[in-house]
Formats: structure tokens, C-alpha cells, sequence
């Protein structure tokens, strides 16, 4: 091999990372704004993540006050809630708006609080150790500011990369101290919570819809396919549609049977033999699409994969692969795909909670890749033995996918340099409210004897500097603020290379590379200087002698410096046309070609991504205006007023065609003729607060067809209980839709 092919492989290896740091130590001095395809495409990309990560931590604080008032609506339902307690609930609702911009109120304060964030966020240790402290109680709380605040760029690879060696510590920990093969993983704990918070994220939801949302969607429009297999359920509804028929129950089916006698009936075998096979086969059809979306899983996911991996295997050297792959599945499936498979509606994957059969089939297919996954268990569920052909023939398969998913590899070498590059940074910033500030103080004051043990940690120093946490705030006087983030520790860097062990030889060819890639860049396509192969003096002279444009002029001057410079070195050679640097940027800009492409194929997915977690906020908001309504009516109730004082002006009626209720969803399933559908129209009125009367009319007739008494407690009660569809004989309507519909006209009117 030559000296020049040495040169080149020695330099290939050192060439990303030294990339990414030049890139990241150089990105002050580059003032040249590049205009190209490309770049509008990393923008457009850029903006869509931010916007992304935003609406999770949004939907993530919404999902928390929708998961409280749900139980506390349950007790209003039930006249379980004194006043003062209504009360309560009712601030906790007025408080739920959108947060103002402000300012850190202190400026001492800004500064110490800034310090401790930069600690918290670069050495995630502090965090892991917490997150095993907390209780359940106040775990919720930890995670929104970690998942999404500390870490809530979740596109960027520096908060991404750490908030993962968080989750290796809390890891390491649990294996250390759970003495039961068994038992790892399983609880629900705190640190079960933070990992299926984690696939939560912006990146799992994306997989979640680009994997799954297909297959789900076609299996729910299947709504009359019965796959039921337990032999007790299947007899039972044997003798239900006997008895619809009338006439005695055939001798063949007496009432009362157990589960054993239900199984040994021989048409209850002959019901349940093909719904195994079709089982299997719509089972077999989820592993196949989760398998062929092995690159679509989210980097994190896999790296979280490969730590249970390794973990299993230094704390059990002897275990066998497929015994660590029951670990894997447990974090795999259990605690992100199946969940969404169970229910998809609750990860924005369908627009309305599935019919009766599929969602038991669904229910099936998360049990099986369940069993797959895990060792399978029939203790409470004999009936699922029936299905074992199937684990026992995609076993291999599913173990394979399973260390498939671990091979991914590391990024600590990557980190370092980013957390190098941190420190170099004078506009690190993090979008933080008050109350989670003062939360975060709160909680690691209150843990402070365990976390600061050695009065010296520089966490110790800033808590005691910091005094005793803030009250919370209440909030309409919480604020969204940009909190500067520095350590009060580390010099900022101003020589990467010396901290990195890197030459200043490799730094000016970087440069070099960096700054012609960033010229042809700017450069109009189609001249002489721009045609392969490149000639750099050439495109370094044109670069130089562009006309109106300083900032290029200085870019081309120091191309030519650096040619010169890197000649000098002996590292390039004017007789070969520099062939070693212009093979280099000529690689860097095809690669930059391809990577507009991925870009926007990436740009695309995550679009759907966002329409769906935009649409899923304007489903929890509706909720919450929803619960508003009813607490004024009862709170009204309870204030004593008579029902006369009650009375209030009569709403409506407000009129709805078939087609109008039929496209927004209202009418989810509809017997009228389709000729007929035209004539129909609907009132709703609403006589009094929280009363409603929906009545159905056909076009010339006077009276109408029929009329439905509503009560708003009685739709609430319905949603809670998952029961979807109000029955209105002709049509039956959505019930979580009729609530928005009814919020949407009548809620503001009454002054709620």
C-alpha cells in the first residue's frame, strides 16, 4: 500500500468524529449562509423536531391533569365529593391554561439555578440516583421535567446520548440489586414508569405509526371476524343466541358448565379450531411487520435493548441467549409495542376505540407476542396452551429479532466531544417553567442526604448555595422561561484540540475540507470552476474574486491560505491537483446529495408524526373543556340552588345534517337507507345547564321521528366506562365526539 492510500485510511478513521467536532468548534466562524436544497430541507427538519418535542411535553402535562380529573369526576358522578373538595378540583382547572413567557425573577438566582441544571443534564448520574429515590406519587412530576424538559430536545444527540447513560445507571443499578432473575423489570416501579415514559417520546411514536398504525387499521375494519377462543366465553354466547331464538335450550347445553366442561363440548372445539388458525396467521402477520421494521426502531430503544443484554450477561455469565431475550422482550414488547397494540387508540394510532371483536383479537395477538417474547405462562389462561405450535415455530425468530435489536453501537466517544463542544458554548440554553425548577430543587432537597453523602460534590455546593426550595407557584403565575445553562466548574474550551488530543494538521485539514464543501455549496451549479473533478485552486480563486459578496471573498482567501498551509505540511500535493482533500469534498457532497433525500423522506414521516400527537392535544384539551362543563353544573347543584333559579334560557336547537354528523365522526354507525340519508336532519337543544334533547327529523314531516334526554354526567359516565356508542335506534353516535359537539355549541353560551 502506498503512503498516499495510508494516509487516506488513517485519516478515513479519524474522519467523522473529527468532522463533527470541527463542524461543532468552528460553527461561530461560519458566517457563510448557505441557501441551498439542502439546507432549506435541514431547516424545514429542524424546525418539525422542535415542534415535535414541544407538543409532547405538552401532551405529556395534559395526559397528567386528564388522569387526574378522571378519577375525580368519577367521584362527582357518584356524589362522592364534598364542596371544599370540588373546590379543589375546580382550581386545579382554572389553573389549566397555556403558560405565559416570562422571566427568572432573580437574576443570583438565574445563575445558581443555571449551574445546577448544567450539572444535572451533563452528568446524568444525579438524575438516575434520584429517579430510585422518589416515590410513585412524584415520579410523574420528575419525568415531564427530564423526558421533556432536561432532555427535551429529543432530535439532538447530546441530550439524547445522556439521557441514556442515565437510563444505563438506573439499569446497572437494578440488576445489581434485584436478587431475582425473575423479578428484573417486571414491578411496576418508578423506574419502570421512566422506561415506558421513555417510548413515549417523539421517535417511539414515530415507529409506533410508521410499523404498526397500518396493520392495526386493517385489523379493526374487520369488525364482525369473532376470534374468541376461551371455551367458557364461546359456550356462553352459544346459549345466548339459542335463547334469542326462543324455544328450549338444546340438551347439548345446559346453563352453569365449567371451564373444563365448556372445552370438552365438541362444538365448542369445532367453533374454536379455525379461529386458532386465523389467529396464528393475523399473529404471524404483527411478528413479520415488527421484524421487517428492525431499522425504523429509535436508536435510544436498541441502545436500551443492548444494556439489558450486557447487563444479563455480566450478572449471569452462564445465561443462555434465549434466556436473555425474555429480558429484552419484557422492556421490547411489554412496555412499548404491546401497549400500543392493546390499546391504539391511547397512542393515537386509530381515530376511535375499536369494536368488541377486534379489540379482543388485538388483545390475543399482544398475548401471544407476549409468550413469544417471555416464557409463555398458562396458569390463569389454560386455553392459551391451544396456540403453543405457534410459539414453539417462530421461537428462533423472534430470539433473533430480539439480539438483532442490540446490535447497535455506542456513542461514549461521541459524547465526550459533545460534551467538549457544551462547554464551548455560550448560548446553551434550556425552555424550563418555574414550577419545574423549583420542583427539581424540591425534590433533590428533600433527597439530599442520599444524593450529597461527600459534602465536597459540586451538587452538594450548589444546593447549599441555593438555600431552601421555592414554594410552587400557582399557575396562572407560572412562567416559561430560557434558563442559561453553564458550569460553574469546567473553563469553557477554546482549544478543543489540545483537550482532545487531536493535531492541529487534522484541524486545518477540516478546515480545509469545511470550508470548500461550504464554497461549492454557495457557488451557482454549471461553471467551470464546479465540474468534476474539482480543481481547489480554481474553485478557491473563484470564491476569492466574487464580487459583492465579503463574506465569500474571505472564505476563498482562506481556502487558499489552508491549500498552502496543508501543502507546506506535507499533507497535500499541487501536482496531483491536491488529491487527497478533493477526493474528500467531492465524497462530502455526494454524501450531501443523499442526504437530502433522507432528509426528506425523514421530514415526511415525522409531518404524520406531528399531525398525529396535534390532533391527540385537541382531543385532551376538548376533554378538559368537557369536564369544565360538567363541574359547573355541579357545583351549581351543590351551591343550593333551586332548580327554578337553575332554569336558564333555552339553547338551540341547533341543526346537523346525516352528512355533516357522518363526516365529523358523530355518527359512527348509521341504519339509515343511503337514498334516504339526504332527508335526515338532527336538533340538538339544550333546556337547561348540562341537559340536552337530541331529536332525529326527516325533511317535510312535522314532528320529528324521535327524540333522546341527555345528561351530561351520563355521556362522562359512558366515556369512563370505554362504552363508545350512544344508541339513537336509526344511527348510533360516538360518544367521546357528542361531548366535544355539545362542549363546542353550548358550553360558552351558558358563560362556563
Amino acid at each position: 500500500m502506498s503512503s498516499h492510500d495510508g494516509a487516506r485510511s488513517v485519516r478515513q478513521s479519524k474522519r467523522y468524529s473529527v468532522t463533527a467536532l470541527y463542524l461543532s468548534m468552528s460553527a461561530k466562524e461560519r458566517d457563510l449562509e448557505i441557501e441551498d436544497d439542502l439546507a432549506r430541507a435541514q431547516k424545514t427538519l429542524r424546525d418539525l423536531k422542535a415542534r415535535i418535542s414541544s407538543q409532547s411535553k405538552k401532551n405529556f402535562v395534559l395526559e397528567k391533569d386528564v388522569r387526574y380529573l378522571d378519577s375525580r369526576i368519577a367521584l362527582l358522578i357518584q356524589n362522592r365529593m364534598v364542596l371544599e373538595e370540588q373546590q379543589d378540583v375546580a382550581n386545579h382547572l382554572d389553573d389549566a391554561t397555556d403558560l405565559q413567557e416570562g422571566f427568572f425573577p432573580n437574576d443570583e438566582k438565574t445563575q445558581k439555578y443555571g449551574n445546577l441544571l448544567f450539572l444535572l443534564q451533563s452528568e446524568p448520574r444525579h438524575i438516575a440516583h434520584l429517579c430510585r429515590l422518589v416515590t410513585m406519587a412524584e415520579i410523574d412530576s420528575l419525568l415531564q421535567t427530564v423526558m421533556f424538559t432536561i432532555y427535551g430536545n429529543q432530535y439532538e444527540s447530546r441530550e439524547e446520548h445522556l439521557l441514556l447513560t442515565m437510563f444505563q445507571s438506573v439499569l446497572t443499578y437494578q440488576f445489581d440489586n434485584t436478587p431475582e432473575y425473575s423479578s428484573l423489570l417486571r414491578a411496576n416501579t418508578p423506574v419502570s414508569r421512566m422506561m415506558t415514559t421513555y417510548t413515549r417520546r417523539g421517535p417511539g411514536q414515530s415507529y409506533l405509526k410508521v410499523v404498526l398504525a397500518e396493520r392495526i387499521n386493517s385489523l379493526i375494519e374487520l369488525k364482525d371476524l369473532d376470534l374468541e377462543i376461551n371455551p367458557l366465553k364461546v359456550y356462553e354466547r352459544m346459549i345466548v343466541e339459542a335463547e334469542e331464538k326462543g324455544g328450549t335450550l338444546p340438551p347439548h347445553l345446559p346453563k352453569g358448565v365449567t371451564a373444563e366442561q365448556a372445552a370438552e363440548n365438541t362444538i365448542v372445539q369445532q367453533t374454536i379450531a379455525p379461529r386458532l388458525e386465523m389467529l396464528m396467521e393475523i399473529a404471524n402477520s404483527f411478528l413479520t411487520t415488527i421484524i421487517e421494521g428492525l431499522e425504523e426502531t429509535p436508536y435510544g430503544i436498541r441502545w436500551i435493548c443492548k444494556q439489558i443484554r450486557s447487563l444479563s450477561k455480566r450478572k449471569y455469565p452462564d445465561a443462555q441467549d434465549h434466556t436473555i431475550c425474555t429480558l429484552i422482550g419484557g422492556f421490547f414488547f411489554l412496555r412499548f409495542i404491546n401497549p400500543a397494540i392493546v390499546t391504539p387508540r391511547s397512542y393515537m394510532l386509530i381515530d376511535a376505540t375499536p369494536a368488541e371483536n377486534p379489540k379482543r383479537t388485538l388483545t390475543y395477538v399482544a398475548k401471544m407476542l407476549q409468550n413469544l417474547a417471555n416464557k409463555p405462562s398458562y396458569a390463569k389462561e389454560p386455553y392459551m396452551a391451544k396456540l403453543q405450535p405457534w410459539i414453539q415455530q417462530n421461537k428462533e425468530r423472534m430470539n433473533k429479532f430480539l439480539l438483532d435489536l442490540c446490535e447497535v453501537q455506542d456513542f461514549y466517544e461521541s459524547l465526550e466531544m459533545d460534551n467538549y463542544v457544551a462547554l464551548s458554548k455560550k448560548d446553551l440554553e434550556l425552555s424550563i417553567t418555574l414550577n419545574e425548577v423549583y420542583a427539581t430543587h424540591s425534590l433533590l432537597e428533600k433527597h439530599s442526604a442520599e444524593l450529597g453523602k461527600d459534602e465536597t460534590s459540586h451538587l452538594n455546593m450548589l444546593l447549599q448555595e441555593l438555600g431552601q426550595a421555592p414554594a410552587q407557584l400557582p399557575r396562572k403565575e407560572n412562567r416559561a422561561i430560557n434558563l442559561p445553562l453553564y458550569s460553574k466548574w469546567e473553563t469553557p474550551l477554546d482549544d478543543l484540540t489540545a483537550a482532545l488530543d487531536i493535531t492541529q494538521e487534522e484541524v486545518f485539514f477540516m478546515e480545509a475540507k469545511s470550508t470548500f464543501v461550504m464554497i461549492m455549496r454557495s457557488l451557482p451549479s454549471n461553471t467551470i470552476v464546479t465540474r468534476r473533478p474539482l480543481r481547489l485552486d480554481r474553485v478557491a480563486e473563484a470564491a476569492a474574486t466574487t464580487k459583492n459578496d465579503s463574506v465569500m471573498v474571505r472564505k476563498g482567501i482562506r481556502s487558499m491560505e489552508l491549500l498552502s498551509q496543508l501543502q507546506e505540511l506535507g499533507i497535500v500535493n499541487k501536482d496531483d491537483n491536491f488529491a487527497l482533500l478533493r477526493d474528500e469534498v467531492e465524497q462530502e457532497l455526494v454524501h450531501l446529495v443523499s442526504m437530502k433525500e433522507k432528509v426528506i423522506v425523514e421530514t415526511q414521516k415525522l409531518e404524520e408524526v406531528f399531525r398525529t400527537i396535534r390532533d391527540h392535544n385537541s382531543w385532551l384539551v376538548g376533554q378538559l373543556e368537557t369536564y369544565k362543563s360538567y363541574l359547573h353544573n355541579v357545583r351549581s347543584q351543590s351551591e343550593g340552588k333551586t332548580r327554578k333559579q337553575q332554569k336558564q334560557q333555552i339553547l338551540g336547537p341547533y341543526k346537523f345534517t346525516h352528512q355533516q354528523l357522518e363526516k365529523e365522526g358523530v355518527i359512527s354507525k348509521s341504519n339509515v337507507p343511503e337514498n334516504r340519508r339526504a332527508n335526515i336532519f338532527f336538533n340538538f337543544t339544550s333546556p337547561m345547564a348540562g341537559t340536552f334533547v337530541i331529536s332525529l327529523h326527516y325533511k317535510g314531516r312535522n314532528r320529528g321521528l324521535l327524540e333522546l334526554d341527555l345528561k351530561l354526567d351520563d355521556l362522562l359516565e359512558m366515556q369512563k366506562d370505554n362504552q363508545e356508542d350512544l344508541d339513537l335506534e336509526y344511527v348510533q353516535f360516538d360518544v367521546s365526539k357528542v361531548l366535544l359537539l355539545l362542549n363546542k355549541r353550548f358550553a360558552r353560551k351558558r358563560g362556563w
